[in-house]
Protein backbone atom coordinates (compact mmCIF):
# COMPACT_ATOMS: atom_id res chain seq x y z
CA UNK A 1 0.00 0.00 0.00
CA UNK A 2 1.21 3.41 -0.87
CA UNK A 3 2.94 5.25 2.36
CA UNK A 4 3.38 8.52 3.49
CA UNK A 5 6.49 11.09 4.10
CA UNK A 6 4.95 14.02 6.19
CA UNK A 7 1.78 14.85 3.98
CA UNK A 8 3.69 14.05 0.45
CA UNK A 9 2.85 10.36 -1.00
CA UNK A 10 5.11 8.48 -3.29
CA UNK A 11 4.55 5.10 -4.57
CA UNK A 12 6.30 2.03 -3.03
CA UNK A 13 8.25 0.01 -5.52
CA UNK A 14 6.19 -2.97 -4.89
CA UNK A 15 3.05 -1.48 -6.89
CA UNK A 16 3.27 -0.84 -10.91
CA UNK A 17 3.27 2.59 -12.26
CA UNK A 18 0.40 1.75 -14.16
CA UNK A 19 -1.71 0.61 -11.16
CA UNK A 20 -0.95 3.06 -9.03
CA UNK A 21 -4.05 5.93 -9.13
CA UNK A 22 -2.69 9.28 -8.25
CA UNK A 23 -5.83 10.95 -7.51
CA UNK A 24 -7.13 8.76 -5.68
CA UNK A 25 -3.50 8.89 -3.10
CA UNK A 26 -4.10 12.84 -3.54
CA UNK A 27 -7.37 12.60 -1.94
CA UNK A 28 -6.39 10.45 1.32
CA UNK A 29 -3.75 13.06 1.47
CA UNK A 30 -5.82 16.13 1.78
CA UNK A 31 -7.98 14.21 4.21
CA UNK A 32 -4.90 13.12 6.33
CA UNK A 33 -3.86 16.71 6.76
CA UNK A 34 -6.41 17.96 8.72
CA UNK A 35 -5.91 17.06 12.77
CA UNK A 36 -6.66 18.21 15.95
CA UNK A 37 -4.04 21.13 15.79
CA UNK A 38 -4.94 22.15 12.13
CA UNK A 39 -9.26 20.99 12.04
CA UNK A 40 -9.99 24.11 9.84
CA UNK A 41 -7.68 24.72 6.43
CA UNK A 42 -7.55 27.10 3.52
CA UNK A 43 -6.95 25.63 0.36
CA UNK A 44 -3.54 27.35 0.15
CA UNK A 45 -2.80 25.66 3.54
CA UNK A 46 -3.79 22.40 2.22
CA UNK A 47 -1.69 22.75 -0.76
CA UNK A 48 1.75 23.57 1.16
CA UNK A 49 0.72 20.70 3.69
CA UNK A 50 0.09 17.83 0.90
CA UNK A 51 2.49 19.38 -1.37
CA UNK A 52 0.39 19.19 -4.37
CA UNK A 53 -0.20 22.16 -6.66
CA UNK A 54 -3.47 24.54 -5.76
CA UNK A 55 -5.77 23.33 -8.50
CA UNK A 56 -4.94 19.64 -7.36
CA UNK A 57 -6.19 20.48 -3.72
CA UNK A 58 -8.60 22.76 -4.87
CA UNK A 59 -10.44 19.62 -7.36
CA UNK A 60 -9.64 16.85 -4.14
CA UNK A 61 -11.39 19.44 -1.89
CA UNK A 62 -14.63 19.72 -3.99
CA UNK A 63 -14.48 16.23 -4.72
CA UNK A 64 -14.60 15.04 -1.34
CA UNK A 65 -17.04 18.43 -0.43
CA UNK A 66 -19.33 16.79 -3.19
CA UNK A 67 -19.34 13.08 -1.76
CA UNK A 68 -19.47 14.81 1.70
CA UNK A 69 -16.33 14.00 3.61
CA UNK A 70 -15.27 18.13 3.50
CA UNK A 71 -17.62 20.98 4.06
CA UNK A 72 -16.74 24.96 4.09
CA UNK A 73 -16.95 27.52 6.83
CA UNK A 74 -16.08 31.10 5.00
CA UNK A 75 -12.49 30.37 3.12
CA UNK A 76 -11.70 27.53 5.50
CA UNK A 77 -12.39 23.83 4.24
CA UNK A 78 -13.02 21.21 7.45
CA UNK A 79 -14.17 17.49 7.41
CA UNK A 80 -17.80 16.07 8.76
CA UNK A 81 -18.34 13.49 10.41
CA UNK A 82 -18.89 11.20 7.19
CA UNK A 83 -15.63 10.22 7.32
CA UNK A 84 -16.01 7.87 10.34
CA UNK A 85 -17.42 5.95 7.60
CA UNK A 86 -13.66 5.11 6.48
CA UNK A 87 -13.09 3.61 9.73
CA UNK A 88 -16.18 1.71 10.07
CA UNK A 89 -15.80 -1.34 8.39
CA UNK A 90 -12.13 -2.04 9.80
CA UNK A 91 -13.40 -1.19 13.86
CA UNK A 92 -16.49 -3.48 13.11
CA UNK A 93 -14.57 -5.90 11.60
CA UNK A 94 -11.39 -6.27 13.53
CA UNK A 95 -11.84 -5.00 16.96
CA UNK A 96 -8.58 -5.11 18.43
CA UNK A 97 -9.45 -3.12 21.37
CA UNK A 98 -12.05 -5.75 21.82
CA UNK A 99 -9.68 -8.39 21.67
CA UNK A 100 -6.50 -6.54 23.51
CA UNK A 101 -8.50 -4.74 26.43
CA UNK A 102 -8.53 -7.70 28.74
CA UNK A 103 -5.06 -8.25 28.41
CA UNK A 104 -4.47 -4.69 29.21
CA UNK A 105 -6.12 -4.07 31.45
CA UNK A 106 -3.90 -6.99 33.32
CA UNK A 107 -1.24 -4.64 33.37
CA UNK A 108 -3.58 -1.56 34.48
CA UNK A 109 -4.46 -3.77 37.57
CA UNK A 110 -0.99 -4.91 38.64
CA UNK A 111 0.73 -1.65 38.17
CA UNK A 112 -1.38 1.31 38.27
CA UNK A 113 -0.32 2.51 35.12
CA UNK A 114 -2.53 3.57 31.58
CA UNK A 115 -1.27 0.81 29.26
CA UNK A 116 -1.70 0.63 24.88
CA UNK A 117 -0.57 -0.95 21.71
CA UNK A 118 0.38 0.79 18.66
CA UNK A 119 1.82 -0.08 15.24
CA UNK A 120 4.08 1.97 13.22
CA UNK A 121 1.97 4.25 10.52
CA UNK A 122 5.00 5.56 8.40
CA UNK A 123 6.76 8.39 10.59
CA UNK A 124 4.69 7.88 13.73
CA UNK A 125 2.99 5.50 15.96
CA UNK A 126 -0.83 4.63 15.86
CA UNK A 127 -2.68 3.51 18.82
CA UNK A 128 -4.87 0.84 18.09
CA UNK A 129 -6.31 0.17 21.57
CA UNK A 130 -5.70 1.56 25.19
CA UNK A 131 -6.70 1.36 28.70
CA UNK A 132 -6.64 4.57 31.25
CA UNK A 133 -5.41 4.20 34.58
CA UNK A 134 -8.23 7.03 35.05
CA UNK A 135 -5.19 9.48 36.18
CA UNK A 136 -5.28 12.72 35.33
CA UNK A 137 -2.27 12.52 33.53
CA UNK A 138 -0.87 15.20 30.46
CA UNK A 139 -1.21 12.78 27.88
CA UNK A 140 -4.13 10.35 27.52
CA UNK A 141 -4.07 8.50 24.28
CA UNK A 142 -6.60 7.27 22.41
CA UNK A 143 -7.71 4.36 19.29
CA UNK A 144 -6.15 6.58 16.48
CA UNK A 145 -3.74 8.80 18.61
CA UNK A 146 -0.68 9.43 16.96
CA UNK A 147 2.78 10.49 18.04
CA UNK A 148 6.04 10.26 16.63
CA UNK A 149 7.90 7.08 17.16
CA UNK A 150 11.17 8.57 17.76
CA UNK A 151 10.28 10.03 21.15
CA UNK A 152 8.33 7.18 22.40
CA UNK A 153 8.97 4.01 23.92
CA UNK A 154 6.43 2.20 21.74
CA UNK A 155 7.88 3.55 18.74
CA UNK A 156 11.63 2.41 20.18
CA UNK A 157 10.39 -0.49 20.65
CA UNK A 158 9.21 -1.30 17.26
CA UNK A 159 12.06 0.86 15.64
CA UNK A 160 14.78 -1.44 17.11
CA UNK A 161 13.14 -4.43 15.94
CA UNK A 162 12.89 -3.30 12.10
CA UNK A 163 14.53 -3.50 9.13
CA UNK A 164 17.30 -0.27 8.56
CA UNK A 165 15.29 1.16 5.64
CA UNK A 166 12.19 1.47 8.26
CA UNK A 167 14.77 2.98 11.11
CA UNK A 168 16.29 5.59 8.15
CA UNK A 169 13.14 6.32 7.24
CA UNK A 170 12.09 7.82 10.17
CA UNK A 171 15.35 8.95 11.86
CA UNK A 172 16.58 10.35 8.12
CA UNK A 173 13.75 12.01 6.04
CA UNK A 174 13.70 15.38 7.70
CA UNK A 175 14.63 17.24 11.32
CA UNK A 176 13.15 15.95 13.82
CA UNK A 177 11.38 18.23 16.25
CA UNK A 178 12.45 18.53 19.95
CA UNK A 179 9.08 18.23 21.94
CA UNK A 180 10.60 18.73 25.31
CA UNK A 181 14.25 19.94 26.53
CA UNK A 182 15.06 16.14 26.81
CA UNK A 183 13.74 15.37 23.61
CA UNK A 184 16.49 13.43 21.85
CA UNK A 185 16.78 14.53 17.86
CA UNK A 186 20.19 13.17 16.67
CA UNK A 187 19.55 10.15 14.38
CA UNK A 188 23.47 8.77 15.82
CA UNK A 189 22.44 8.66 18.99
CA UNK A 190 19.01 7.45 18.73
CA UNK A 191 20.11 4.40 16.89
CA UNK A 192 22.70 3.70 19.83
CA UNK A 193 19.20 3.80 21.76
CA UNK A 194 17.60 1.43 19.80
CA UNK A 195 20.77 -0.94 19.67
CA UNK A 196 20.52 -0.60 23.24
CA UNK A 197 16.82 -1.53 23.29
CA UNK A 198 17.12 -4.92 21.13
CA UNK A 199 20.50 -5.57 23.50
CA UNK A 200 17.78 -5.56 26.58
CA UNK A 201 14.31 -6.47 25.18
CA UNK A 202 13.00 -3.20 26.21
CA UNK A 203 12.44 0.83 25.69
CA UNK A 204 11.92 3.82 28.15
CA UNK A 205 11.49 7.08 27.71
CA UNK A 206 10.59 9.75 30.33
CA UNK A 207 9.62 13.52 29.79
CA UNK A 208 10.89 13.45 25.89
CA UNK A 209 7.22 13.56 24.42
CA UNK A 210 6.07 15.37 26.95
CA UNK A 211 6.95 16.71 30.37
CA UNK A 212 5.42 14.70 32.89
CA UNK A 213 5.16 11.28 31.04
CA UNK A 214 6.79 7.98 31.76
CA UNK A 215 6.61 5.06 29.80
CA UNK A 216 8.56 1.61 28.75
CA UNK A 217 7.07 -1.00 26.28
CA UNK A 218 8.27 -4.36 24.54
CA UNK A 219 8.08 -5.17 21.11
CA UNK A 220 5.68 -7.63 19.62
CA UNK A 221 7.31 -9.79 16.97
CA UNK A 222 6.31 -12.04 14.22
CA UNK A 223 7.89 -15.35 13.86
CA UNK A 224 10.91 -13.60 11.41
CA UNK A 225 11.57 -11.45 14.87
CA UNK A 226 10.66 -8.42 13.48
CA UNK A 227 8.00 -5.97 15.22
CA UNK A 228 4.33 -5.78 14.30
CA UNK A 229 4.07 -3.53 17.32
CA UNK A 230 4.63 -2.54 20.78
CA UNK A 231 2.84 -2.80 24.22
CA UNK A 232 3.52 -0.08 26.70
CA UNK A 233 2.90 0.78 30.66
CA UNK A 234 2.56 4.84 31.17
CA UNK A 235 2.49 6.91 34.15
CA UNK A 236 3.62 9.82 35.83
CA UNK A 237 7.12 10.24 37.25
CA UNK A 238 5.75 11.56 40.18
CA UNK A 239 4.53 7.70 40.56
CA UNK A 240 8.22 6.48 39.57
CA UNK A 241 11.11 6.73 37.44
CA UNK A 242 11.89 5.30 34.41
CA UNK A 243 14.40 2.97 35.82
CA UNK A 244 12.24 1.94 38.19
CA UNK A 245 9.24 1.19 35.43
CA UNK A 246 12.37 -0.65 33.76
CA UNK A 247 12.71 -3.17 36.33
CA UNK A 248 8.98 -3.39 37.78
CA UNK A 249 6.93 -3.46 34.44
CA UNK A 250 8.97 -6.19 32.47
CA UNK A 251 7.69 -9.45 33.78
CA UNK A 252 4.00 -7.97 33.45
CA UNK A 253 4.55 -6.46 30.10
CA UNK A 254 6.18 -10.12 29.26
CA UNK A 255 2.84 -11.98 30.30
CA UNK A 256 0.74 -9.29 27.90
CA UNK A 257 2.31 -9.07 24.99
CA UNK A 258 2.40 -13.09 24.63
CA UNK A 259 -1.13 -12.75 25.61
CA UNK A 260 -1.41 -10.24 22.42
CA UNK A 261 0.36 -12.58 20.19
CA UNK A 262 -0.90 -15.66 21.20
CA UNK A 263 -4.53 -13.97 20.23
CA UNK A 264 -3.27 -12.66 17.08
CA UNK A 265 -2.18 -16.24 15.90
CA UNK A 266 -5.77 -17.01 16.58
CA UNK A 267 -7.36 -13.95 14.74
CA UNK A 268 -5.73 -13.89 11.63
CA UNK A 269 -7.65 -10.91 10.36
CA UNK A 270 -6.32 -8.93 13.40
CA UNK A 271 -3.01 -9.79 12.38
CA UNK A 272 -3.29 -9.44 8.72
CA UNK A 273 -4.33 -6.30 9.64
CA UNK A 274 -1.33 -4.94 12.07
CA UNK A 275 1.05 -6.22 8.96
CA UNK A 276 -0.49 -4.50 6.65
CA UNK A 277 0.09 -1.13 8.86
CA UNK A 278 3.25 -1.74 8.62
CA UNK A 279 5.68 0.10 6.16
CA UNK A 280 8.88 -1.86 7.34
CA UNK A 281 8.35 -5.00 5.81
CA UNK A 282 11.81 -4.27 3.38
Amino acid sequence: MPYFTGYSFRMPQTTKQTDFVASLAKGLEVLQCFSRERPELTLSEVAELTRITPAAARRSLLTLQELGFVTTHGRQFLLTPRVLRLSEAFLSSVSMQEVMQQFLQLAVDATGDSSSVAVLDDKEILYVASVSAQRNYQLTPTIGTRYPAYCTSLGRAILAYSPSSVVSRVLDTGALAKLTEHTETDPARLRKKLALVREEGIAGIQDELAYGVVSVALPILDQQGRAIGAVNCSTSPVRTSMEEMLTSRSKILREVRDRISLALSQHPVLLHSVVGTQGNRS
